[in-house]
């Protein structure tokens, strides 16, 4: 069953298109700016959740979370020490605390340090958490291996387990984790990898679906479906950086041109446009919106949303 599973993967991977980075303009990316704290004059969005969440932070380091546009009070301390790698669509936050050098979580109101295994004498992070509130991170190590993936299951407060040598990369909300080279371990600790692991640089983990790299193959963005482990998509793109996707395959990606770098966007195979040099987009959004970063009127780096006009 697993060998007409893995032949049948990989005849749909041999039979998904290639997307050309260069097609007809389907939007016009027209930009919005969000409101911040009291306080508080710049800022950026950097994640995107379900339920209209946008997580993101300030020049202090203030945590700022918005849902559906409006600004969301976050208790939590104010320091450039704190670093934001993850949300999920309950507000609940994930990152790393320098001042401990351990992984945080913030839900019901409350910042919460989680705790880190004593073998990661370098830190441990928090880098991911799905709808269920399962947080995956990576734990650094000076001996052999360097980095292991962690997850603290929701279900069993105060506790982790190890789950793969690699570095984290997402977990999806079966409570399946990526990693870095395209491991995909199950709750149960058995493994289904991405396609063509561990030749992979994986990305980004979100909406079910993974983004990265295939070595050897540098100027594309691979789509996976994390469930299948099967590519579903190649956009071909000049040296890109992945940003994220959503549900809907909506992806964006950062590529080089002349002038700088802007922000290619597709839906599926789809391309919907190219953002003007300068716009920071850092997220894609359940509504098909953009978030990330601009230049206001004032000259000040402001948290902002784009629409597709």
């Amino acid at each position: 069953m697993r060998r007409t599973t893995l032949i049948c993967a990989a005849l749909l991977s041999l039979l998904a298109p290639a997307v050309p980075a260069q097609a007809q303009d389907l939007c016009t990316w027209t930009p919005s700016e969000l409101p911040l704290p009291a306080g508080v004059t710049s800022g950026q969005a950097l994640y995107a959740a379900p339920n209209g969440y946008l997580a993101g932070q300030a020049p202090s380091g203030e945590l700022l979370l918005w849902q559906n546009g409006t600004s969301v009070a976050v208790n939590a301390p104010i320091t450039t020490q704190i670093v934001l790698q993850g949300a999920n669509g309950n507000g609940e936050l994930v990152g790393w605390d320098g001042r401990t050098r351990t992984p945080f979580v913030y839900r019901d109101g409350t910042f919460q340090n989680l705790p880190a295994p004593s073998f990661a004498d370098n830190g441990t992070s928090a880098d991911g958490i799905n709808e269920a509130g399962d947080v995956v991170g990576t734990a650094v190590s000076s001996a052999w291996p360097p980095y292991r993936a962690v997850v603290w299951p929701r279900s069993e407060p105060g506790t982790f387990k190890v789950v793969a040598e690699d570095v984290a990369r997402g977990i999806d909300d079966a409570g399946r984790v990526v990693t870095e080279k395209g491991y995909v371990v199950n709750p149960d600790g058995t493994r289904a990898d991405l396609e063509s692991s561990p030749n992979l640089n994986i990305r980004r983990v979100m909406a079910g679906q993974a983004l990265g790299k295939k070595f050897g193959d540098y100027h594309a963005v691979y789509r996976w479906d994390v469930a299948t482990g099967v590519a579903v998509q190649r956009y071909e793109v000049t040296s890109p950086t992945p940003i994220g996707v959503n549900t809907a395959g909506q992806l964006a990606t950062w590529t080089e041109k002349t002038g700088g770098s802007t922000v290619k966007v597709w839906r599926g195979a789809d391309y919907l446009g190219e953002l003007a040099v300068g716009e920071r987009v850092r997220a894609v959004q359940e509504n098909n919106d953009l978030a990330g970063q601009r230049k206001s009127a004032a000259g000040k780096w402001v948290p902002a949303t784009w629409t597709c006009a």
